[in-house]
């Protein structure tokens, strides 16, 4: 059987990332990997034969870097290290894809051949990424200056334990060397594996805003000349390309293209400004993407292992500041693209932009459409935690820990919890702008035909999950939609009808 994949330590992609967070299966080393592991090994034993003192191996860690671990102690200092670390606290356990995004990071963080381990250890975590379940691993305990807590709960699994005491998942038992509890937790692969999760899940919500908003273009009637390539005064990145690709692949055929169908001379800016802004997120995101890649493939740990010298150099490498600070900014570029969806959804149902009976109710109804289903209300509220998630937590002080070692924090594990939040409720704003779009066009009666192939698929698909004239009949169903509209494959169907001749 081929490998899924073969590590090296420095061609991991959050694509593949994705790809193995799926499912257990076999992984290996590339053949240089395998060699730059068992170097760095030996180098680390010829320290420790030559008596050096080396931080985590022959001293404490943290607080207690100047605490001598005694020869006689020595033997299962590691483990005692990784069970201590492990505290159990209150809370939420990841899903498995993440766990599974943590273990395939860390195995590629070991197969740089940095960090002194055995190559008996890797094989012992390919073995737990083979195994047909996960160890569980507490959500909300790292606070990004490596991942100690949570990396030390999946170490578990290594020792033949469990973090409930439960049946272990490999259960032979198994003792670390001098030096590997550190290199298994030293690091940010938790924060990592997740964040590589959410932007791979990014990608296709911007796209979800691109397909949104060519369909509220078709539910106003507004015109498309503001999203032609003259109209953008220049290159402003391939963001907007992308964008305005999407956007106008969405609509080829539509009969708002023909002359004189455009209700208005000038649409709201929200209308005329799509791919500008959309894209602008698309920049962000592809930077945040690059920032993600680039750490995932960096050595981490404390002491990092120089094979070529044969030294240990004393390090800070577990400080993931860059995917943090484009975690930070990637929230507030989707916040925006969020802000505007909503204000197109609420331009849709008001008269003096749409035309049509405020809140589309029927004709000289007094309760009924939009506005009797809460759906403006209800999306304020959340997107009111989703502006609350969007602002950046890199310069929350959480304050030095213990006797002050360690008065630098990233936050990482909280800026993708917070990006987690701020995706979940894009989402909901992504299915209103839809809804709302298909509402509005059912209210004008168009002709099906004449709609562009996006609008006219998410016409056909969602139309039968709303009860225009039913309201106050039966309660309306959002989870539906939203589901329908974030996992049930529409988008990707119609992103690639846009993308299509």
């Amino acid at each position: 059987m081929q490998p899924l994949h073969l590590f090296d330590g420095t061609a991991l992609t959050i694509a593949k990332i994705v790809q193995l967070s799926r499912g257990p299966g076999l992984l290996d080393l590339s053949a240089e990997s395998w060699r730059r592991v068992a170097a760095s090994r030996q180098v680390v034993d010829k320290q420790l034969a030559a008596g050096s003192a080396i931080y985590g191996v022959t001293t404490g860690i943290g607080s207690q870097k100047d605490v001598h671990v005694g020869d006689d102690k020595m033997a299962d200092f590691g483990d005692r290290m990784i069970i201590s670390e492990a505290t159990d606290f209150p809370g939420p356990a990841a899903p498995d894809a993440a766990v599974r995004a943590m273990l395939v990071v860390l195995i590629n963080n070991l197969a740089g051949g940095r960090t002194g381990v055995r190559p008996v250890l890797v094989q012992r975590l390919l073995k737990l990424y083979a195994a047909p379940r996960l160890p569980e691993v507490r959500l909300d305990s790292s606070f990004g200056t490596a991942d100690l807590t949570p990396l030390s709960q999946l170490s578990l699994a290594l020792l033949g334990r469990s973090l409930d005491s439960g049946a272990p998942i490999l259960r032979d038992r198994f003792s670390l060397a001098p030096k590997e509890s550190v290199s298994l937790i030293d690091n940010n692969s938790f924060a990592l594996g997740a964040g590589a999760l959410v932007l791979a899940e990014v990608e296709q919500l911007l796209g979800a805003f691109d397909l949104a908003a060519a369909t509220a273009l078709e539910g106003l009637r507004g015109g498309t000349r503001a999203q032609a390539e003259g109209a953008a005064g220049g290159y402003r990145g391939d963001g907007e390309v992308r964008s305005r690709g999407t956007v106008l692949g969405a609509l080829k055929g539509s009969r708002l293209h023909q002359v004189g169908e455009a209700r208005f001379l000038q649409d709201p800016l929200s209308f005329r400004s799509i791919t500008q802004i959309n894209g602008a997120a698309y920049e962000v995101w592809l930077w945040a993407k690059t920032q993600f890649e680039a750490e995932i493939n960096l050595s981490a740990d404390n002491p990092l292992v120089d094979i070529d010298s044969g030294e240990l150099f004393t390090s800070s490498s577990m400080v993931s500041l860059l995917p943090t600070l484009s975690l930070d900014a990637l929230r507030q570029a989707l916040a925006k693209t969020a802000i505007q969806s909503m204000e197109r959804a609420l331009k849709l149902q008001s008269p003096p932009f749409s035309g049509l009976p405020v809140g589309l109710a029927a004709d000289g109804a007094a309760d009924g459409g939009i506005l009797s289903i809460n759906l403006n209300y209800i999306g304020a509220a959340r997107m009111g935690t989703l502006m609350a998630a969007a602002a950046p937590v890199l310069l929350h002080y959480v304050g030095h820990t213990a006797d002050g070692v360690e008065d630098v924090t990233s936050l990482l594990p909280l800026s993708v919890t917070q990006t987690e939040t701020v995706v979940d409720r894009a989402w909901e704003a992504v299915a209103l702008e839809m809804l709302i779009a298909v509402w509005a066009m059912a209210r004008r009666e168009l002709a099906i035909d004449e709609l562009g192939p996006v609008p006219r698929l998410i016409y056909q698909t969602l139309l039968p999950l709303l009860h225009i004239g039913e309201e106050g009949e039966r309660v309306f169903d959002m989870r539906a939609i939203v589901a329908k509209v974030r996992h049930g494959g529409l988008v990707d169907e119609c992103l690639s009808i846009a993308a299509g001749p």
